[in-house]
């Protein structure tokens, strides 16, 4: 199965986008791997040489819009399915692996992983306790085959409110579009937090950087009355 992995990325910090690039050379399924710069190219992505694709511009869309684009090339040019890998994050060794096996076993249009939380540092903070692959897939655990393809376009035409939940958006297109998903507790996605409730969850204080982002309580809020209106992009 030909995997690609996408990253999109707008000014991370080099050593962690180095890292990300990293754990995805080291995958023990074989990648690709496609980073997607959001209006202002990296050094550490120039010198990866790794597909690279520059978009013109910023989008500001929290990296959905060159995520969207990524994968649309990615299944363009043969990939069967696509895993989302944001710049300061990065997979355990047999990441890709283990979601190729769950798909072959299962049969299934998406496959999801846990995730491991992680201080800003990347000291291990511990099992994310919401991703259980029905109430919550963060974006860095999505695994999707050719035949959920669809599901990419939500990157780019979703609300323009909805974006700091884009997750959320692709779950709700899973169900409403009838794939079969399947999950993997294993918590082989690695997550750099700088969500405060993250560590209150784990009896810690908020280190500095970690702050709360009102942006994405208002898009909670937007995609809950569009959902009992019906409408759910």
């Amino acid at each position: 199965m030909q995997v690609a992995v996408i990253t999109p990325y707008y000014r991370v910090r080099e050593d962690w986008f180095a890292a990300c690039i990293d754990s995805v050379r080291r995958q023990t399924h074989p990648c690709r791997h496609i980073l997607v710069a959001d209006g202002e190219a990296s050094r550490v992505a120039a010198q990866s040489g790794l597909e690279h694709i520059v978009l013109p511009e910023n989008h500001g869309d929290y990296g959905d819009t060159p995520r969207g684009i990524g994968s649309q090339a990615a299944f363009d040019g043969g990939c069967d399915a696509v895993a989302w890998l944001d710049a300061d994050n990065w997979f355990a060794p047999d990441h890709i692996e283990q979601l190729v096996r769950l798909q072959r076993e299962t049969g299934a249009d998406v496959c999801s992983s846990g995730r491991m939380l992680h201080r800003l540092d990347g000291s291990e903070l511990g099992p994310c306790p919401q991703s259980d692959g029905k109430g919550f897939i963060d974006t860095n655990c999505y695994f999707v085959t050719r035949k959920a393809r669809s599901l990419a376009s939500l990157w780019i035409d979703m609300a323009k409110g909805l974006h700091p939940v884009g997750d959320r958006v692709i779950l709700l297109g899973i169900r409403a579009q009838g794939y079969h998903a399947a999950h993997s507790p294993a918590p082989t996605a690695h997550y750099r937090t700088s969500f405060p409730e993250d560590y209150i969850r784990f009896g810690e204080i908020p280190p500095d950087g970690a702050r709360p982002r009102p942006e994405v309580a208002r898009a909670i809020r937007l995609l809950t009355e569009r959902v009992r209106a019906g409408n759910r992009t």
